[in-house]
C-alpha cells in the first residue's frame, strides 16, 4: 500500500523566499544549499507493508488468518531543482528575453554567447550524496522553504542529473537534478511514535517459523536480546518452544535490560497454547 501526496503550483508574491537544504558538514558546521529556482512541485509518499497469508499451494490461501503487518517504510519526498547559468545572466530586466529565448532553444540543446559551467552549482547538491569524511556518511538534510522552516528532515537516496544546454565548447550550463529525500527518524523519536514500544508490557502468539531471536529483532529491534524473553518466561531451552505458545514481551529499560517488576510468567509446562 502507497499513500503519495502532490503538492503542485507556486503563487506569486512580492517577496520570494528560496527553498534551501541545510547540513552539518563534518557534524558540526552547518552549510545551507538555496535553490536558482523554486521547485514547481512537491511528491511526498509513504509505503505500507502487509504479508498476505502464505498457503502451500502457489496462489492458494489455506487459512483465514488476517494480513500480517510488517512495518511503515519511511516517508519519501521528491523534488526537481532547475540550475541554468545562461538564463541567469544578465540583470532582472532581460528575464522576460531570457524566457522567450529559452522556448526557442528547446529544440536546439547548445546555446550561444557565454556562461559559466552549471556544474558549479550542481555540485553543492551532488555533495549531498557523499560520505562524510568525519561522520563516515551522507549528512541529514532539513528542507526549508519561507514559513515552512522544517518540510522535512531526510537523507538523499537518489539523484539524478539531467543536462540539457551546453555551450559550443561542450561546458553544460543548464541542469535538473531530481532528487529524492528519504524520512531521516533518530531512534529516539522512532521509539516514541512506535504504537508497540518496547516500553510496553505485551503478549506474543509464538508461530510456526518465528524464534525467539526473530521475536527480539521485531519487539525490540535486537536478536541478542531474545534472552530477555526466555528470562521472562522462565525458558530454559529456547529451541524447544512449541507454535502456540503465548509468551510474554517484557518491556525495556533504557540500557536494553528487561524490567521484571511484572507477574510471574507461567514455566514451561503450564504455558498457554492457541490452536
Amino acid at each position: 500500500m502507497k499513500l503519495t501526496g502532490l503538492v503542485t503550483g507556486v503563487l506569486h508574491s512580492d517577496s520570494l523566499e528560496k527553498l534551501t537544504i541545510t547540513y552539518k558538514k563534518g557534524g558540526v558546521k552547518k552549510e545551507k544549499i538555496e535553490a536558482l529556482f523554486n521547485p514547481s512541485e512537491i511528491s511526498r509518499s509513504r509505503s505500507i507493508q502487509w504479508e498476505p497469508p502464505k498457503g502451500g499451494v502457489t496462489g492458494q490461501v489455506l487459512d483465514k488468518r488476517p494480513q500480517k503487518f510488517i512495518g511503515v517504510q519511511p516517508e519519501t519526498l521528491s523534488i526537481s531543482l532547475l540550475f541554468d547559468t545562461y538564463e541567469s545572466r544578465g540583470d532582472a530586466d532581460n528575464r522576460v528575453v531570457g524566457a522567450l529565448k529559452s522556448l526557442r532553444d528547446t529544440a536546439n540543446p547548445f546555446a550561444s554567447g557565454t556562461a559559466s559551467d552549471v556544474t558549479k552549482l550542481t555540485r553543492e547538491v551532488v555533495r549531498l550524496a557523499k560520505i562524510d569524511s568525519e561522520t563516515h556518511e551522507p549528512p541529514v538534510c532539513e528542507l526549508s522553504w519561507g514559513e515552512y522552516e522544517h518540510i522535512f528532515t531526510g537523507v538523499l537516496v537518489q539523484l539524478d542529473q539531467h543536462f540539457t544546454m551546453f555551450l559550443p565548447d561542450g561546458t553544460p550550463v543548464r541542469a535538473t537534478l531530481d532528487c529524492t529525500f528519504a524520512e531521516y527518524r533518530t531512534r529516539a523519536r522512532s521509539k516514541a511514535e512506535e504504537p508497540h514500544s518496547a516500553d510496553v508490557v505485551k503478549s506474543r502468539v509464538l508461530r510456526r517459523g518465528d524464534t525467539l531471536h526473530s521475536l527480539a529483532a521485531e519487539e525490540y529491534g535486537d536478536p541478542g536480546l531474545w534472552r530477555e524473553i526466555a528470562r521472562a518466561n522462565r525458558i530454559a531451552n529456547p529451541l524447544r518452544v512449541r507454535p502456540g505458545t503465548v509468551l510474554t514481551i517484557p518491556r525495556l529499560e533504557a540500557q536494553g535490560r528487561a524490567i521484571t517488576a511484572q507477574p510471574p510468567a507461567p514455566g514451561p509446562r503450564s504455558q498457554t497454547r492457541v490452536g
